[in-house]
């Protein structure tokens, strides 16, 4: 990383958390590898018993270490910065909203689940086939628990086909499913599907793709190096595949705990599910619908305001990415690497799903691309180490690399010394490759802003042939009749 924009443990104390930015997804301290950061209230904070300010971190500014930093989604590198080391070699198409290899329009065949789901289902669908033919041995979740207080959903570590059925729906309140993978690692769990929201996925690209040469510094042994490498590679390195989920932004608890259950006299143990379609709808549990709050009104009294800190509407890091904008009762399905076109290829074969191409579906598509793009821009200009300043370089793994071994040389080190540090950081010498991305919030796609008088012109839906439709070529096979049920809406 670029020594100009590697952020410390103070910078993110200060730039994220104290500055209102932190999304409060837990990476920090899931990787941490010293048990220096604790989650209290939702964000990081110092664990130690020793009086110090809020921002001080002795490991941070002794040996050196912060991992927590380098994986945080709002400091740089960010998702556009992450696009050429994350995809370098499963780089499909590009688009207002990432990297994609197909993107087309799904539902469930599974009547149970669809009455549960948010909107087709899929997600749910997905990991339940996954967990029953063995491509898994669970999945992060969000769901509501028997602990659990009704409609606040926390992080569970489903491990059986029941559990991730009972994990279906969202709520629109936050749940850090980062921290789930604790859990795993206490339980000594892999191959697990992780499903979250686009700040929880980006820490994970972060895990894997960020050059362990940062942790390289000269007094530092290298078991001390190998352990913090292996802290912020671990949590990463137990999914076996990542699904994220479309998210402009969550609500405080208030809305369900003052607008929902005090102003609208709805009792929360009575709610089976929330879903958002222009406005926040709100259902019993036997399927009724028992009232509606204006989306205008929502997101102007209940909004995280961390959650304009976000520029990426659609998981851009994910395998595959989910979410309902524009349809009813149907999923816009967004296949981004080749593993996860693998792994639909094979759940369409199992019968479980219809599929549609996206453009028999020209409306969400449309909102897809308004809210991705309305998305990045909104994300406030501050410090560059951010990674919200415009034209920043994109992120090139090997820099730390270079830098170390140049540091170890000047500071006198031996040849063995040297390759002891390397393969301390590496599991073997020498370093990652060097890969570049797009510098900026570029928006691949965008034709940019309208003439005076003029309406945006966005790129059409692309044709089967062209990414917009199922890999598996054989949607007739699975779809007997067209889209009936599935409506478009304005959002």
């Amino acid at each position: 990383m670029h020594a100009f924009y590697r952020s410390s443990f103070k910078d993110m104390m200060n730039d994220v958390v104290a500055a209102g930015a932190c999304c409060e997804c837990g990476s920090c301290v899931a990787v941490c590898p010293h048990g220096i950061i604790r989650y209290v209230d939702g964000k990081p904070e110092r664990a130690s018993k020793t009086p110090a300010p809020f921002d001080k971190c002795g490991v941070s500014e002794g040996i050196g270490c912060d991992v927590c930093a380098a994986v945080c989604p709002r400091l740089w590198p960010r998702e556009p910065h992450l696009r050429g080391v994350a995809f370098s070699d499963d780089r499909g198409y590009e688009g207002i909203f990432g990297v994609y290899r197909h993107i087309f329009v799904a539902r469930t065949r599974d009547q149970d689940v669809l009455g549960r789901a948010q909107d087709g289902g899929v997600v749910t669908a997905l990991l339940a086939w996954a967990r029953e033919a063995g491509h898994i041995d669970g999945a992060v979740v969000a769901a509501v628990g028997e602990q659990d207080e009704p409609c606040f959903p926390t992080p569970k570590l489903a491990t059986t086909v029941e559990q991730i059925r009972a994990s279906a729906g969202s709520w629109y309140t936050y749940c850090p499913n980062t921290l789930a993978l604790s859990e795993a690692k206490e339980r000594n769990l892999g191959r697990l599907a992780f499903v979250g929201v686009p700040c929880q996925i980006t820490p994970l690209r972060k895990m894997v793709h960020t050059d362990a040469g940062m942790l390289l510094k000269a007094g530092k042994k290298p078991h001390v190096v190998a352990r913090q490498r292996e802290f912020m590679r671990d949590p990463a390195g137990r999914v076996a595949f990542a699904v994220g989920l479309f998210c402009t932004e969550v609500f405080t608890p208030a809305l369900m705990t003052e607008r929902v259950a005090e102003r609208m006299d709805i009792p929360l143990s009575d709610i089976s599910k929330v879903n958002v379609k222009g406005e926040v709808r709100i259902f019993r549990k036997s399927g009724a619908e028992m009232g509606r709050i204006p989306l205008e009104e929502a997101m102007g009294d209940y909004q995280r305001p961390a959650c304009q800190h976000c520029g990426d509407f659609s998981a851009e890091m994910a395998d595959i990415s989910c979410g309902g904008v524009g349809t009813d009762a149907a999923t816009i399905v967004v296949l981004r690497t080749q593993k996860g076109v693998e792994l639909w290829r094979d759940f369409e074969a199992s019968g479980q799903v219809d599929v549609w191409p996206i453009a028999e579906h020209k409306k969400a598509w449309s909102i897809l691309l308004r809210l991705a793009r309305q998305q990045r821009e909104r994300v406030p200009q501050r410090a560059a180490h951010t990674g919200s300043a415009p034209e920043l370089p994109g992120y090139v793994p090997g820099d730390d690399a270079r830098r170390g071994h140049q540091m170890l040389t000047e500071a006198g080190k031996s040849a063995e010394e040297i390759a002891a540090c390397l393969a301390a950081a590496y599991e073997e010498a020498g370093g990652s490759a060097s890969v570049s991305s797009a510098p900026g919030w570029v928006i691949p796609g965008d034709p940019g802003e309208p003439a005076p008088g003029e309406k945006r012109r966005l790129p059409p839906p692309p044709h089967p042939e062209q990414g917009g439709g199922s890999p598996s070529g054989c949607m007739e096979k699975h779809v007997s009749a067209p889209m009936d049920g599935i409506a478009t809406i304005d959002l």
